[in-house]
Parts: C-alpha cells; sequence; structure tokens
C-alpha cells in the first residue's frame, strides 16, 4: 500500500470515529451541515481530496444534509469539485473590507458556493478605521454595524461572535439602513489584499489536533 493511500485511509477512519463522537454528544440522528475546516494541502500527500470523498459518504448515509468548507482557496475547491462532482453549499473565509478576498470570491460565485466571512469584524482591529467611522457617523450607526451592512449588502452569510446582548442587538440592527454608492466604493478602495489577511494562509497552515485514543 502506498502512502499516500495509507494516510488517505486514516484520514477516512479519523473522520468517521470524530463524526460518531460528535454526533453521540449532540444526540442527533443527521447534521444539517458540516464542514472541513481546513484543506491542509502539505499534510497526507497534499490528499485532502480523500476526506471530502469520506464525507460525501455521510451524505449517502443521511448522516449529513450538506457538506460545506473552511479555507479553501480556489485551486482546493477546484480540485474537490473536479474529483469528487460534490459541491460544497459554503466556503467559510476570512473576509473583511480589508481583505475582500476576491479570487476566492469569484470562484464560489462562479461555482454557486455561499460565502461566510468567518470573524466577519476582524475581530474588532478595524472598528478605529477612519473611513468606516466617518461612514458610521453619517448614519448614526457603529462602525462594527457598518462593516456588518457591507457585509450583507455584499450577500455574505455574517455570524458575528459576541457574549453581551447588548451587542447581540446592536448586531442585529442592520437592517433598517443602506449604505450609498460613494460609502460602497469607499469602503471598496480599504482593501489591502494580503496585507490585512489576519489569520493563517491556507496554503501553508497545517496544524491539525491529534486524534483521540
Amino acid at each position: 500500500m502506498t502512502t499516500s493511500r495509507a494516510a488517505g485511509i486514516a484520514v477516512w477512519r479519523w473522520l468517521r470515529r470524530s463524526f460518531d463522537a460528535t454526533m453521540v454528544k449532540l444526540g442527533l440522528p443527521y447534521l444539517d451541515l458540516f464542514l472541513m475546516h481546513w484543506p491542509l494541502p502539505t499534510r497526507y500527500s497534499g490528499d485532502y481530496v480523500a476526506t471530502w470523498q469520506a464525507m460525501s459518504e455521510l451524505v449517502a448515509d443521511g448522516r449529513a444534509r450538506s457538506l460545506g468548507v473552511s479555507n479553501f482557496q480556489p485551486d482546493h475547491l477546484d480540485r474537490v469539485i473536479s474529483e469528487t462532482g460534490v459541491i460544497p453549499v459554503v466556503n467559510q473565509v476570512e473576509l473583511h473590507p480589508k481583505f475582500v478576498n476576491a479570487e476566492v470570491r469569484a470562484a464560489c460565485t462562479r461555482y454557486g458556493i455561499a460565502i461566510e466571512a468567518w470573524s466577519p469584524l476582524a475581530q474588532g482591529r478595524y472598528l478605529d478605521d477612519l473611513v468606516i467611522g466617518r461612514i458610521a457617523a453619517a448614519h448614526d450607526r457603529t462602525s462594527a454595524q457598518i462593516i456588518l451592512r457591507w457585509h450583507i449588502e455584499q450577500g455574505h452569510i455574517v455570524i458575528p461572535k459576541t457574549l453581551h446582548p447588548d451587542r447581540m442587538a446592536s448586531n442585529i440592527a442592520v437592517f433598517d439602513f443602506a449604505l450609498t454608492d460613494a460609502e460602497r466604493a469607499a469602503l471598496a478602495a480599504l482593501d489591502r489584499g494580503e496585507d490585512s489577511r489576519n489569520g493563517p494562509h491556507p496554503d501553508a497552515f497545517d496544524w491539525i489536533p491529534e486524534p483521540a485514543s
């Protein structure tokens, strides 16, 4: 057996074991959505397709209703789709006004994949940006609300994390106003590409937790 084949089998067994453990903890008969968190192209001889194939078997078994990915670049999407024929329903990626991740967004649009922004507020790093602040003042809103509204108008799925009820209320109060064309243009000009990526690059990230014994 080749090294890559053995690694693929190990991944398949780990995935099934991990999924089974999750279902026991949740006490559910199936999941509506199951995500692959990272492609890990530097692991297992780059065979993340084997993981995607194993995940698709869960759909065939009725244990998962749909599948998605996180942090997939255009070439990662092209590969899993061309080799399995299974298109992710969502790609969860880093995305905010300073890093619009244009190539990934274009690839998702091409395949009809929904785009979800993880950490849509960039962990608050840009809430003091002067451009965002000016737009917020014009609408009597917070900078966070302006960024969330930008996401909504771009068609992104956003689930901002907070433990504070007042911030939850503020985060949801973004559906009764709209940005102007000039404001959208000003926000578009904030994009700094890779210079404003806060998380690891998907082509290099290779950490995985140790499997349970």
